[in-house]
């Protein structure tokens, strides 16, 4: 830990690196406890001499918890190449085939409420080719190529749907509403975990027939807890269509079991924003990031 950074700071930040993504409320929760413990322990630290005697708790946790991150950021970026990053994002929920767009739309719009995140990212990782270089991340090169044709289809998924809702014999104001809707609001695309685990038979080259089912969950599990991926809005009801490969929706099953669908996660964006630009997502699109310096 940089020697620069305060007791309380050096605690936000194994915080911060434990948990790998932090919603703002569940952050700013930690924080105040952070601030709480300095004050009950700022005699000890004086007479350690980790802080000086004149000093106040803002001066060696910070005025609030931007200026917090901030200050671990000017220690953090030059020292471990690392930052502290932020990104405002909603979860979606996935859309059934039948469902209507217009009658949809304010449903939508309610249930897709922006919540900001944090998370410590690896600033020259910011392209899936450098993905081995993340600590976090799986070394698994099987996995690493089944992640990126997974990012591919969401995207591909998420043009796709744009391109037929601006296609939509409705009038022009309704488009111009939905155009707006998308702005800022990431990939709108979500597939099941199942859909996943049936893509590691798309892999090919070096990369085919190599991953089991079981290989496959466990990624997907490890990929949630990291936050590539985070599961979609009402991702469990009963209504919505499973996908095949190809997109079009599969045949019920007569028992109905819960379905999980995921979608890109706050690091995806945080730490791969100018890939995924690459693949096709619209500039505008993208989630509002936000830097601590």
């Amino acid at each position: 830990m940089d020697r620069g950074l305060s007791p309380p700071q050096q605690q936000l930040l194994q915080h911060l690196l434990a948990s790998r993504v932090c919603t703002h409320s569940a952050l700013k929760k930690i924080w105040v406890q952070v601030e709480r413990n300095a004050a009950s322990q700022r005699e000890k630290y004086v007479q350690s001499g980790l802080i000086h005697a004149s000093a106040t708790s803002q001066e060696f946790l910070g005025r609030d918890l931007n200026d917090t991150l901030s200050i671990i950021n000017r220690s953090l970026k030059p020292t471990f190449g690392l930052e502290i990053r932020s990104v405002s994002m909603a979860l979606h929920q996935p859309r059934a085939a039948n469902d209507d767009d217009e009658d949809s739309d304010e449903e939508d719009r309610a249930q897709e409420t922006p919540q900001l995140y944090h998370a410590i990212v690896n600033c020259q990782a910011d392209r899936v080719s450098k993905l081995a270089a993340n600590p976090d991340m799986t070394k698994n090169p099987h996995e690493l190529a089944l992640f990126r044709l997974i990012l591919e289809r969401l995207v591909e998924m998420s043009t796709e749907q744009n391109e037929e809702e601006e296609d939509h014999p409705n009038d022009g104001s309704a488009r111009k509403r939905r155009k707006r809707s998308r702005m800022g609001a990431g990939c709108q695309a979500a597939l099941s975990d199942l859909a996943m685990i049936n893509m590691r038979t798309e892999l090919t080259g070096a990369h085919a027939n190599k991953l089991t089912i079981e290989q496959v969950q466990n990624m997907l599990d490890l990929f949630l807890s990291q936050g590539w991926f985070v599961v979609a809005a009402n991702s469990d009801s009963a209504g919505l269509s499973q996908l095949n490969r190809d997109g079009t929706p599969a045949s019920k099953s007569r028992k109905k079991k819960k379905t999980r669908y995921l979608q890109l996660g706050p690091r995806s964006y945080l730490e791969f924003a100018e890939f995924l630009r690459k693949l096709g997502l619209e500039q505008e699109a993208l989630p509002q990031f936000l830097v601590h310096a």
